[in-house]
Parts: structure tokens; sequence; C-alpha cells
């Protein structure tokens, strides 16, 4: 998490840290510990291929961590509080993907792009002029949703193909790759006939 500015006044420092509360707290901690990216980065070192080494996608590295917000509230961790602010942070994603595009290809201004996380993710004002101004120089931050969909659907699928799998054997299989692009590890997972990865 960024720390407020020593020069903000009060009532900005406040602003920024809001929505830092401890249940956001413990939905970052999934994201970037367990089982997100500290997880994910701990079998990336256990990839064998030099091929699969030299790989690092964004929409499976951040998608993967963004999955397992959602997954471990699905798997009964946490509580009421946590599934509101899983569901907050999957909404600022959501507003991440639609600004990056709109920012990029169809003229949205920086202002335009605050004003959409302001009235869509619900955010304060800074912390929206934060999201939006990261959407000028890293358009990629799209991946998060991007990623957490394909990741879903290749489950999805990897499931109905393996009657009786389990999660456990999913996530394991899947995070055995390391980071290659999904529809790669799409293919590998199913077979080159996979079919849409979205």
């Amino acid at each position: 998490m960024t720390p407020v500015e020593p020069s903000w006044p009060p009532e900005k420092q406040e602003e920024w840290l809001r929505h830092l509360n401890y249940t956001s707290l413990r939905n970052i901690s999934v994201h970037e510990c367990y089982p997100g990216h500290y997880v994910h980065f701990l079998h990336r070192k256990n990839v064998a291929s030099p091929v699969l080494r030299s790989y690092h996608s964004y929409a499976f590295t951040e998608g993967w961590a963004h999955y397992c917000e959602e997954m471990m509230v699905e798997q009964g961790f946490g509580d009421a509080r946590l599934r509101l602010v899983q569901l907050q942070d999957a909404l600022l994603r959501n507003c991440r993907y639609i600004s990056s595009i709109k920012m990029h290809t169809a003229g949205w201004s920086w202002e335009d792009a605050t004003r959409y996380f302001m009235e869509n993710a619900f955010l304060d004002r800074l912390p929206a002029e934060r999201e939006a101004k990261r959407g000028t120089w890293d358009p990629g931050y799209l991946n998060y949703t991007l990623g957490k969909l394909m990741i879903k659907k290749l489950r999805a699928d990897w499931l109905d193909g393996h009657p009786g799998g389990s999660l456990q054997e999913f996530h394991d299989v899947l995070l055995s790759l390391g980071a290659p692009p999904l529809g790669l590890a799409r293919e590998h997972l199913l077979g080159p006939d996979a079919g849409p990865a979205l």
C-alpha cells in the first residue's frame, strides 16, 4: 500500500487511508501473499523449462492474484465484510478495464477517467485521480480483470474435462506453468482445440 504524503493536509490523508481498513488489508493480503503473488512466485521458482521460465504474462500474474480474492471467499474464507470488500475491489478492477480502453482508444481525458472512477467505483477524488493517472502510463492494468476472467473460464473448462478433479489439482497444474500467456496455458491444460479463452 502506498503511504500518505507527509505534506498532505489531514483531510487529504484521511481520504487516502479511508479505504485501507482491516478488512481491505485482509483482501490485499490474499492478493499479495497467500495464495496470491507470493505463492505464485514460489511455484515459478520450480518451473524447470527455460522457455516457461522466460514468460511473464501480466494477465496471468495479476489475473491469478485477483482470481484468488474471489476464490478464497467462494471457499469460505472471511465473512460478509470480506465479500463486500472483494466485490468493491473487483468493481475497481472493472473500472480500470473500461478506463484503460477508453483513455487509449476513445479519447478519454485523465479527468474523464477520474470522474468514471468516482461515479462507478465510488472512490473519493484523490484515489480516483491516482487510478486514472496510473492508467495513463500503465494501460495494461486492464489485465487484472481480463486475467481473472480467463482463469475462471479455464478452471470451469478444466474441471468439466476432469471429473473428480479438485480445485487444488487445477491450481497446482496451472501454477506449475509459471506465468505464460493465458492462451498458451489454456492450450497446455486443455489441448490445441481448447476453444475460446473467454
